[in-house]
């Protein structure tokens, strides 16, 4: 979906964006099927190892469905209007947003090893690219906001679309570094807050 997404971004594609929302449906089905399967299994005996596993399963599908939903409900109506008003980003806005596409994608494919391996340096690697994602995003907004300042007309068209667009790929890689959690807590990795103690 998210790669789909991002071809119809690139090429101004209404087929394709309008073929996300069929694909975000059937993650929809796909999540409730996994969900279903593994909440009768739950009611049977599972030992404790196997409980684990079922909750990480129910977690990556939960949040494959949560980006599922980001990218039909935000990022394909952001692309349509795009397409819609006929915009163009800067040659630099573009480059910005195809990086951290580029990341995500990475991001998501790193998920994926993990649900299979369960392996906890790769969850510490995907909970760790938040951030690099944060500074990817950071960095861009700060250079869409200089290219505004200096005028830049392809910019100043597409300037909510730019940031609409980092916002939500930002929010999905969060939905995917969620994805690392239950291993990280199985193992015993995990701090239960980033917040630092009160003084």
């Amino acid at each position: 979906m998210l790669k789909t997404n991002l071809e119809a971004l690139r090429k101004n594609d209404t087929g394709r964006s309008s073929g996300i929302a069929a694909m975000d449906d059937e993650v929809d089905g796909l999540n409730s099927a996994v969900k279903l399967y593994l909440s009768k299994l739950n009611s049977t005996a599972l030992n404790q190892r196997e409980e684990h596993r079922s909750n990480e399963i129910i977690s990556y599908a939960t949040n494959l469905e949560h980006v599922g939903d980001i990218v039909d409900r935000n990022l394909r109506d952001l692309v349509d209007k795009k397409i819609r008003n006929q915009l163009s980003f800067s040659a630099e806005g573009a480059s910005e947003i195809e990086e951290l596409y580029r990341v995500t994608l990475e991001n998501l494919r790193l998920a994926q090893s993990i649900l299979v391996s369960g392996d906890e340096q790769l969850a510490r690697q995907l909970v760790e690219s938040k951030i690099d994602i944060r500074n990817l995003e950071e960095r861009s907004a700060a250079n869409h906001r200089a290219r505004l300042r200096d005028g830049m007309i392809d910019s100043m068209q597409t300037s909510s679309l730019h940031l609409d667009i980092l916002r939500d790929l930002k929010c999905i890689n969060a939905h995917i570094a969620a994805i690392a959690y239950p291993i990280l807590k199985r193992q015993g990795a995990l701090r239960e807050s980033r917040i630092m103690a009160g003084k």
